[in-house]
């Protein structure tokens, strides 16, 4: 667990957390989906006991994909996503990942200034292609050109 001067800490996700989780998610207009399954590359933000920010990663052998990075409303600004980001790129890395993708509408800027660049389906390796969002929005193509955006960086 990390703290930081705005009094959130940074803490692995439980089962207990997934309800506030979704929540968060289905706020920010994302897939709610495969919490459960994916938990353990969870990590939520807590402020006086409330889930206040979450993200997380998905491995499929030296690719990862980072999902569902969401800050609530009043905790935006505070830099609460780019640590649950930089924290979830080092357990990649710890984890053996050498690529990192994502998708994302709304948060392409902040990507980009971490280094993240546009890439095409076909950009992404073999073994990342397994990933439920990448097996749903290759098949519907028409939403990437409405403003989804895939996105690569080295780890």
């Amino acid at each position: 667990m990390t703290s930081h001067r705005d009094g959130v800490s940074i803490r692995r996700a439980v089962p207990a957390d997934i309800p506030r989780m979704a929540e968060l998610i289905a706020g920010a207009t994302l897939p709610p989906l495969f919490i459960a399954e994916f938990l353990d590359g969870f990590a939520v933000g807590e402020r006086n006991g409330d889930v206040v920010g979450c993200g997380g990663i998905e491995m499929y052998g030296t690719s990862a994909v980072i999902r569902s990075i969401v800050v609530d409303e009043r905790m935006r600004g505070t830099g609460l996503g780019r640590r649950l980001s930089e924290l979830l790129m080092a357990d990649a890395r710890a984890a053996g990942a050498t690529d990192l993708y994502l998708f994302t509408a709304d948060a392409h800027d902040f990507w980009q200034h971490l280094g993240f660049a546009d890439i095409t389906f076909d950009d992404w390796k073999p073994e990342a292609r397994v990933n439920w969002q990448f097996q749903f929005l290759s098949q519907n193509a028409e939403l990437v050109g409405g403003g989804i955006f895939t996105m690569w960086r080295a780890a």
